[in-house]
């Protein structure tokens, strides 16, 4: 068995883990939101401290918010267009639309970590940035748009995302990289005790939620083509346009053809959308990224 691939197997271990425990009734999605929480506010800040004052911050680099957002409008629109043709009710279309443009970069972060190190997290995590801040803005208003009035406004929404932990840290982390601040030895040591919680948070959590039941097949399977076909193409004329090379040009085309994001039920869940459908669009394409993703890094082993 290759490195590479016994770096990827037990992070797909662990989703399957999560899954099992579920199964057998020792967890529920109330633990999976908290896996999330942790994740969220403690580990992927840690990751964002280590990996950010390291690296050489060029412009490329600095294009990688724009890329993702870029991405995000880009399937909205083409998703609004598909999503029509179909004929769907309100609530439906609007998961269709959210689903086929919510790029789950969460669920690489656990694979780019194990292959990739913390060079490729920190790619990883500023291209997240851009994807979160059109998610957490014009997504919701979509959300909003073709489910209920929700009881949080877009601006609201959007408040909550700047003063969240990780991109506080990662601004704390780019002014540490401009100064040249060098994080203490025990700093350093207790960071990666946080950070190497990434992969049991992010992939249990995800086994956890993982629904096996199917809800509109020809929808379901238009909206995860989209959502990882349509961005991979995406992803690729992006990094040809902006003239990417290397490890940043495959973080972002892993990036771009992330499933659908856990974002894409929980809004659901909020504006009253189909969440049936929103359950099947994350749990599907969750999957079928349970494959590709590893099969992806197999075939981009950066050094």
């Amino acid at each position: 068995m290759s490195v590479m691939l016994l770096k990827i197997v037990p992070v797909v271990l662990t989703f399957l883990l999560g899954f099992l425990l579920r199964r057998i009734g020792l967890f529920s999605k109330s633990n999976a939101d908290l896996f999330q929480k942790l994740f969220f506010h403690v580990a992927l800040p840690a990751l964002i401290l280590l990996s950010v004052p390291r690296l050489d911050l060029s412009l490329k680099v600095a294009m990688l918010p724009l890329i993702a957002s870029l991405i995000n409008f880009t399937s909205c629109g083409v998703a609004y267009a598909v999503g029509c043709r179909f004929q769907l009710d309100r609530p439906t279309l609007g998961v269709f639309i959210i689903g086929s443009s919510v790029m789950n970069t969460g669920f690489t972060f656990p694979f780019v970590l194990s292959a990739y190190g913390p060079e490729g997290m920190a790619f990883s995590t500023l291209f997240d940035f851009g994807n979160a801040a059109v998610v957490l803005s014009f997504v919701y208003y979509l959300a909003c748009r073709y489910g209920s009035d929700g009881n949080q406004s877009s601006l609201a929404l959007l408040k909550k995302f700047l003063a969240s932990s990780p991109l506080i840290t990662l601004a704390i982390a780019v002014v540490f990289n401009l100064a040249g601040v060098h994080l203490p030895e025990v700093g350093i040591e207790f960071l990666k005790i946080l950070g190497g919680m990434t992969t049991p948070l992010m992939m249990l959590s995800l086994g956890i939620y993982f629904d096996p039941r199917i809800c509109r097949n020809g929808p379901l399977v238009t909206v995860i083509a989209l959502r990882m076909l349509m961005g991979l193409l995406l992803g690729t004329m992006l990094a040809e346009l902006f003239d990417l090379h290397g490890l940043i040009k495959v973080i972002v085309l892993l990036s771009a053809s992330a499933p659908s994001g856990v974002t894409t039920l929980i809004f659901s869940t909020m504006e009253n959308l189909d969440k049936d459908f929103a359950a099947s669009v994350v749990s599907y394409s969750t999957l079928i990224g349970l494959f590709l993703v590893p099969l992806f890094i197999l075939l981009n082993p950066v050094p």
